[in-house]
């Protein structure tokens, strides 16, 4: 039997490993942190408004959209139908509610819709702003709810 690498993104019935969360999860602090140091500010509050040009131009921002491929959450059988306006508004509430199916739903949303919107502004430079991919960090990372029980 002949074995090829596959070329289409899984299934959300595809389970996320430990490894894909914790390599995630790196990505999502590289992201952040590299925005910080790349606009010299301390906190994404500071961030400018108009600084999503020169963030969609750097290698976390590049490695993080991979990243939510190779990762398992952008999937082949999901719309990208999650509200990102209302998780922006109130980023806390929203990635507290949701369970890991629609964490992943929202990474798959914010992925595809990123792409779909290229060169014209940046959703993800937008969840940066909004503190929404901190909470998605904070929930990947902490959240032991979110892992299989052993």
């Amino acid at each position: 039997m002949t074995t090829y690498i596959k070329q289409s993104a899984p299934s959300s019935r595809t389970a996320i490993n430990d490894f894909q969360r914790q390599h995630f999860c790196s990505l999502l602090e590289q992201l952040i942190s590299g925005a910080l140091v790349q606009f010299g500010v301390r906190a994404t509050s500071d961030l400018p408004q108009e600084g999503w040009e020169r963030f969609t131009e750097s290698r976390e921002y590049r490695l993080f959209i991979e990243g939510a491929y190779a990762c398992g959450f952008v999937c082949s059988d999901l719309r990208p139908n999650v509200d990102l306006n209302a998780v922006n508004q109130r980023p806390a509430e929203e990635m507290g509610r949701f369970d890991l199916k629609q964490l992943r739903h929202y990474v798959h949303t914010l992925i595809r819709s990123e792409r779909a919107s290229h060169g014209y502004g940046s959703l993800v430079w937008e969840a940066v702003l909004s503190g929404a991919l901190e909470r998605l960090l904070g929930r990947l990372a902490n959240d032991s709810g979110l892992l299989e029980p052993l």
